[in-house]
C-alpha cells in the first residue's frame, strides 16, 4: 500500500480543529522533566538527562494518548502526521536521533495507519555543540493525533544540557523504558539479505533471513522517501529462514530518484521485531 502524505491527511483540519491544537502550544518549560502539554487528544512531555562529558544528551519524548485517540510511526500508512522534533538554532545543540517504538497497522474502517493507538515514548538524542554558552536546548515537538480528524499537537519545551550532574533515578528509567520498546538492530540471525528497486520504479524486491523458528506470519513496514510508508507486500515466498517479497512502490513521483536514499524497513516475526536501513547505492 502506497501513502503520500497530506498536509493534514486523514481529513482537513476545520476551524475548531485548528484552534484545539494551537491550544496544545505555550511558553517552554524549564525542567529535566518538562510540564505536560495539552490537546484535546491527549498530553506530551519531554524527560531528559544531563549531558555526558561528549555533549550527548538522551531524551525522551513521552505522548499520553486519551482513549481511542492515536498517533503515527516515522511515516503514517495512508494518513496522518509523522512525529517531528526540531532545535531552534540559538540552541548550540542538534538532534542525532528520533527513535521509534514497534508500531501497530491501525484499522478503521477503510483507512489504514501505521502507529500507536496507546501512550509512547519517543528516545531521541540531542548533541551539544562545542563552545556553546546557551544553558537550555530550546525544541518543538510536532506530531499528530487522530480521532475522527486528525489534530496537529505542537508543543514547545527548554532542555537544560546540565554537563556534569547526576541524573535523576525516576528519568534514568524513563528514559530506559522508552528504549526498551525499540525493535532490535538487525542481526546475522535476521537481517536484509539483498533488496532492490526494479527499473521502472514499481517494485521493491526484498531478500529476508528470518529468525530461528520464525512463525508463518510475518507483518513487513517499509517508510520510503517522506511521505510515503507501504506494509502490504506481495509475492512472498518462504523457503526455511528466507523470505523473499515485492512491494508495491508505484505510487513515488516519477522524478524520484533513489540513488544514494536511505529508506527504513521493520519485519514483525512472532515476538522477534527487527528494523534496518535500505541504503540504495550511488
Amino acid at each position: 500500500m502506497t501513502s503520500k502524505l497530506s498536509t493534514f491527511a486523514r481529513a482537513s483540519v476545520t476551524p475548531i480543529a485548528l484552534l484545539l491544537a494551537l491550544a496544545g502550544t505555550s511558553t517552554p518549560a524549564n525542567a529535566d522533566t518538562t510540564p505536560w502539554e495539552q490537546s484535546e487528544g491527549g498530553r506530551m512531555r519531554v524527560i531528559s538527562l544531563p549531558a555526558d562529558q561528549t555533549g550527548r544528551i538522551d531524551a525522551v519524548l513521552q505522548i499520553e494518548l486519551k482513549p481511542g485517540w492515536i498517533t503515527y510511526w516515522r511515516e503514517p500508512g495512508e494518513a496522518g502526521i509523522p512525529p517531528k522534533i526540531t532545535l531552534e538554532p540559538s540552541s548550540g545543540a542538534t538532534l542525532t536521533s528520533l527513535s521509534f517504538p514497534v508500531p501497530d497497522l491501525i484499522e478503521n474502517g477503510e483507512m489504514k495507519d501505521i502507529g500507536y493507538d496507546r501512550s509512547v515514548s519517543l528516545p531521541f538524542v540531542l548533541q551539544a555543540q562545542p563552545g556553546s554558552d546557551e544553558a537550555n536546548a530550546k525544541l518543538t515537538a510536532f506530531i499528530g493525533v487522530c480521532l475522527n480528524i486528525c489534530i496537529p499537537f505542537e508543543a514547545s519545551f527548554d532542555i537544560r544540557k546540565d554537563h556534569g550532574q547526576s541524573a535523576k533515578p525516576d528519568e534514568v528509567e524513563a528514559i530506559e523504558a522508552a528504549k526498551a520498546t525499540l525493535p532490535e538492530e538487525a542481526t546475522e540471525d535476521f537481517k536484509v539479505q539483498n533488496f532492490h528497486i526494479t527499473p521502472d520504479k514499481t517494485l521493491l524486491g526484498v531478500e529476508l533471513r528470518l529468525p530461528e523458528d520464525a512463525p508463518k506470519e510475518t507483518e513487513i513496514f517499509v517508510a520510503g522517501p517522506s511521505g510515503y510508508a507501504y506494509f502490504e507486500p506481495q509475492n512472498m515466498v518462504r523457503d526455511k529462514r528466507k523470505l523473499t517479497f515485492y512491494m508495491n512502490i508505484k505510487g513515488l513521483p516519477k522524478t524520484y530518484n533513489p540513488k544514494g536514499q536511505r529508506w527504513t524497513i521493520l519485519v514483525k516475526s512472532g515476538q522477534k521485531v527487527m528494523e534496518a536501513p535500505l541504503d540504495f547505492p550511488q
